[in-house]
């Protein structure tokens, strides 16, 4: 149920795929927690502490050899939550992340 939900969320574009995700910064270790049904994103889970734009350079990093493919942050920069573009497919998104969800 949950890999449905998050399917619904992930947008196309003609630049690639757009998601949500909420970021936990100051972790043991980065994750991909799964998917928060009330907020419709993606939960990641970083290690960096959000100071000099380290957890968002830790997120497009670990997201990016995930999807192999380049991510960008289109939105909240300076917020957990965030809205990323990925440079890829939605069904290649859907597929890297469905062992997570």
């Amino acid at each position: 149920m949950v890999v449905k939900e998050f399917k619904k969320t992930v947008g196309e574009t003609a630049q690639g795929s757009l998601m949500q995700v909420r970021v936990v910064p100051a972790g043991k270790q980065f994750a991909v927690i799964g998917f928060d049904e009330s907020t419709q994103a993606l939960k990641v889970r970083l290690r960096a502490k959000p100071e000099k734009g380290k957890a968002n350079q830790e997120l497009l990093e670990k997201l990016g050899k995930l999807f192999k493919a380049k991510v960008e942050i289109v939105e909240g920069k300076k917020k957990q939550h965030k809205m990323l573009l990925i440079r890829a497919k939605k069904s290649r998104v859907i597929e890297c992340l469905s062992k997570f969800l």
